[in-house]
């Protein structure tokens, strides 16, 4: 009986002693959890970025359908630049944007300030005042002064926008939206930064009338037409048909250029001048009533 009872203690000292991991195991268990990790987390920040592609559709998406029925409800008049480019126009200067005021705050005010001006025609349509602001747009986080923007979407210029410079060379913008030939290819909204911190702009290319270039018998500059890329080198933009879409550049300087200024700071990399797929895509959907088809 004692032999046995010993044999019960060796037995279970042994299963004690061999229960636990290795130095060498557990190391084996850390390289594995690291690597999965190091192949998940690219999928999850891809995975991220189009989360905020999608939220960045549906703004535009919201935002296109005020613009339609404002337009209804003003007997066809697309909201001009002088009211403002939906919530867009602020207040010169901020303000909100206070030394000492937090992030929220500002927001706070901006929010309140929208709500009680009636400044935005728009607001009636879409009174959420998330709709303006992509969620990858992290310019939020900007101290007062310094980039600091909340907005991220502007009206394009060729639709009833700002008139100088002969409204950027087109000579002539539709003020109508009966009078847009091609709906579903003219661009309304798109993303937008200005570095001002006030957003009055429009979004605006130059066009050039009497100036070819391969494909086409006119041709555009870059001007003011700023590309902040919010959600990798993808951008959002809304048509005067009610749709939006989302468009991947494939210019290495203009993706360069679009996200530092989706920074909001000054972007030192100008606009490239080739004639390769993302001009065209500009081209073709930034439309004037004088321009050659």
């Amino acid at each position: 009986m004692c032999n046995h009872s010993s044999q019960l203690k060796r037995r279970s000292s042994l299963w004690i002693e061999r229960s636990g991991f290795t130095l060498i195991e557990l190391l084996v268990v850390i390289a594995i959890i690291a690597l999965l990790a190091a192949m998940l987390l690219p999928a999850l920040a891809r995975a991220k970025m189009k989360a905020t592609q999608a939220v960045c559709l549906s703004n535009q998406k919201q935002l296109d359908l005020a613009f339609i029925m404002y337009a209804d409800d003003s007997k066809d008049q697309i909201v001009p630049f002088n009211q403002g480019d939906g919530y867009w126009a602020v207040p010169n200067p901020l303000t909100w944007d206070l030394a000492g005021e937090s992030q929220g705050e500002c927001l706070l005010n901006l929010v309140k300030w929208v709500s009680a001006s009636g400044h935005d025609p728009l607001y009636k349509y879409a009174p959420n005042v998330n709709l303006i602001h992509c969620p990858g747009d992290l310019r939020i986080n900007n101290p007062p002064g310094h980039g600091w923007g909340f907005d991220c979407y502007t009206k394009v210029n060729g639709l009833a926008g700002d008139s100088s410079g002969n409204y950027g060379g087109q000579g002539s913008t539709y003020t109508k939206l009966s009078q847009i030939g091609v709906p579903s290819h003219t661009f309304v909204f798109m993303e937008d930064e200005d570095d001002r911190g006030y957003n009055v702009n429009t979004w605006e290319i130059s066009w050039n009338l009497n100036t070819g270039c391969p494909g086409h018998s006119q041709s555009f500059t870059w001007g003011g037409a700023t590309i902040p890329m919010y959600h990798g080198n993808v951008s959002t933009m809304s048509f005067a048909d009610g749709h939006a879409e989302s468009h991947v550049w494939t210019d290495a300087a203009l993706i360069a250029y679009g996200k530092a200024a989706a920074t909001g700071t000054t972007p030192s990399t100008p606009f490239p001048t080739v004639y390769d797929s993302d001009f065209n895509f500009v081209y073709n959907g930034y439309r004037c009533p004088l321009w050659k088809w």
